[in-house]
């Protein structure tokens, strides 16, 4: 039995546990510290403490040399005052894309496949060039790297065999320099905006071609940065219709150069691909999709752990699920002794559109609330999704989601080629009309499809909702 630990210690750093070819346990260190984004990547070795490990591999970022044997220093010092041991320690450095490809493609189940990875930032090279865009092809545990796209800091553009150095601001920092520049607390919401607006756009000259890849034009980033669209009064609906469309176009040129018009596989990692509408479109081209739940950059250290579990040996086993966080404290909420609730009493005050938060079993981990710590209202409700918005301190227009047992989703979602979507991956067009709470302004909805083996009690909820004439009728 051979038992892996890995961690990172970039912002959202995390801890991934594997045991025997299965992943037992994931968590962030946001979620234990309650800072957002955290990198207090120490707090997550104290679930660990006096513990044996067959391997323990360290995936870090650093600036300079001198940092990297402060660092290496701070491990050893904090496992051996953890009483951590493991037969043997890695260092990982400067793997970042690679390690999001591991994430995608172990996880995936496919034996074969291309791995699309795109973000705001990567790893450096030696003269501080920071990667954007990857492709690797993965057969089982051997891979090999079609490309690499860099953010060239010298102003220098050419290539260098598989390594194409670019002028250029990545997809990643289009959307965050356009959500500072309209205020919103995050990318999702220049995403969710965009949609409330049907004006036809002229792409031309936002995209160039540059050595077969593909460059923003600086005007784009200038528009932004100088405030060009406020003085000619460009509506914020039309600024992020505008951005996503650009995302679309770019990342839909490269997946039409990956497919070719064959059935390739393809699966895809990095915070671009946490944009559900983008994938949605990439569906369109490839119906043999695998969207990474843990796109951020919280996947690293699943990514690294999946690599040295399957990189002499490869067991490829299909992620079945996300609840692999911790289990619930209870001691923290203030509940009168001995009260409890039942499935139906849930069901009745969500019927009366209150909204339930719901707090159960393992942490559900990636970015998509799942069932187990999650808010809960009924979708009939007119106003769901203002509410839930208010309550979350989230901007008016910004969607909600869904579950719907996995049985009765074709009848209210078109899910194109997919069978089920069980980690909210994209959006899809609803079929019925009666969901107003979950149907945003383009008629689309991000939903999870459950089955009753992935999440029990969630599950028996929502069918007492949907089978139970009294909320019917409510």
């Amino acid at each position: 039995m051979s038992r892996i630990l890995a961690v990172h210690n970039s912002h959202n750093a995390s801890i991934c546990e594997i045991n025997n070819g299965y992943i037992i346990y994931f968590q962030e260190a946001e979620r234990i510290d309650r800072r957002k984004k955290s990198e207090n990547w120490q707090i997550l070795f104290n679930k660990y403490k006096d513990q044996q490990f067959d391997k323990i591999i360290f995936a870090y970022v650093i600036e300079n040399k001198f940092e990297k044997e402060k660092m290496i220093n701070e491990v050893k010092s904090l496992l051996n005052k953890l009483n951590i041991k493991c037969s043997e320690l890695i260092y990982e450095q400067e793997k970042h894309h690679f390690f999001h490809a591991c994430c995608s493609f172990f996880n995936s189940g496919l034996k074969k496949s291309y791995v699309l990875i795109m973000d705001g930032s990567g790893s450096e090279d030696a003269k501080g060039n920071l990667e954007i865009i990857s492709l690797y092809y993965f057969n089982k545990n051997k891979y090999k790297k079609i490309f690499k796209v860099f953010k060239s800091i010298q102003n220098k553009e050419y290539v260098d065999k598989k390594n194409i150095y670019i002028n250029t601001i990545s997809l990643g920092d289009l959307f965050e320099i356009t959500k500072n520049y309209l205020g919103y607390k995050e990318e999702g919401s220049v995403m969710g905006l965009s949609c409330y607006n049907n004006s036809e756009l002229d792409l031309t000259d936002t995209v160039f071609k540059k050595f077969n890849h593909f460059q923003l034009s600086q005007h784009v980033l200038f528009s932004l940065t100088n405030k060009r669209y406020e003085k000619n009064n460009i509506s914020k609906t039309k600024i992020c219709k505008w951005i996503q469309s650009i995302l679309e176009m770019t990342v839909l040129k490269y997946v039409n150069n990956i497919n070719k018009n064959k059935k390739r596989n393809v699966c895809v990692s990095g915070g671009i691909f946490q944009n559900t509408v983008l994938n949605s479109k990439i569906l369109d081209i490839v119906p043999n999709l695998y969207v990474d739940p843990f796109a951020d950059d919280s996947g690293l250290s699943m990514g690294a752990a999946l690599w040295h579990a399957n990189k002499e040996n490869y067991k490829c086993k299909k992620i079945k699920n996300l609840y692999l966080g911790d289990l619930p404290n209870y001691s923290i909420l203030s509940l009168d002794n001995g009260y409890n609730v039942s499935i139906q009493d849930v069901a009745k005050l969500i019927s009366k559109k209150n909204i339930v938060a719901i707090y159960q079993g393992k942490n559900e981990m990636g970015k998509r609330a799942l069932g187990n710590r999650s808010f809960l209202f009924d979708p009939r409700d007119n106003f769901g999704k203002e509410k839930i918005n208010m309550l979350k301190n989230r901007e008016w227009f910004r969607p909600t989601a869904g579950t719907v047992l996995f049985e009765h989703a074709h009848e209210w979602f078109d899910l194109k080629s997919k069978k089920e979507t069980p980690f909210m991956s994209y959006v899809f067009n609803v079929k019925k009309e009666g969901v107003p709470g979950i149907t945003h302004i383009d008629n689309t909805c991000r939903i999870q499809t459950l089955k009753k083996e992935q999440n029990f009690y969630y599950y028996n909820l929502i069918n007492e909702i949907h089978s139970c004439q009294y909320l019917i009728d409510n």
